[in-house]
């Protein structure tokens, strides 16, 4: 070893290229963060963009499907926090159920407000959210419940914030 502590030869050959590879993991290392912030973005997201579109064009487009006399005044106040929310404007549309999941499965709406069982057997093909309000018909629980399509998280934990704030629960946003 030379009296600096850098070895000779074979030795120094090792300890330069050794150098020369960790700053160069280091010119790398910015490179690989922002790539990573960028990968994270908003979360939850949504497959389809729903809420950036409602947010976007200002249009929120919500299916009634076969609401009673009680619950339509629930679900109209329910709409009007979501307005308030998003910035958008509802378009209510009257439909029923079947008619009015149909359209939220292709993209026509961007939610749907009815009476879901807690047995529906709507819950695997869409995300049916805590209800607004409940009522038991014969031995089974209805709930006021509004619903999404499946994989549009971020309209999806929106709604659900929406549901605890309008019921108390907190949550808040």
């Amino acid at each position: 070893m030379t009296p600096g502590g850098v070895g000779t030869g074979a030795n120094a050959l090792t300890f330069v290229d050794q150098a020369i590879e960790e700053a160069s993991a280091l010119r790398r290392w910015p490179v690989l963060v922002c790539i990573a912030l960028a990968a994270c973005g908003p979360y939850p997201r949504d497959i389809s963009g729903t809420l950036d579109a409602i947010e976007r064009d200002g249009r929120l487009r919500v299916g009634f499907a076969q609401l009673t006399a009680g619950d339509r005044p629930k679900a109209q106040q329910f709409v009007a926090r979501l307005e308030a929310a998003t910035g958008a404007q509802a378009e209510i549309d009257l439909a029923p159920m079947e008619t009015q999941i149909t359209r939220l499965e292709d993209g026509e709406l961007d939610l749907v407000i009815g009476e879901f069982r807690e047995d529906s057997p709507w819950m695997p093909r869409v995300a049916v959210i805590e209800p607004l309000s409940r009522r038991t018909v014969g031995k089974r629980v209805h709930g006021l419940s509004p619903a999404a399509a499946n994989g549009e998280n971020r309209w999806i934990a929106l709604v659900e914030r929406e549901v605890r704030d309008s019921a108390g629960r907190g949550g808040g946003g």
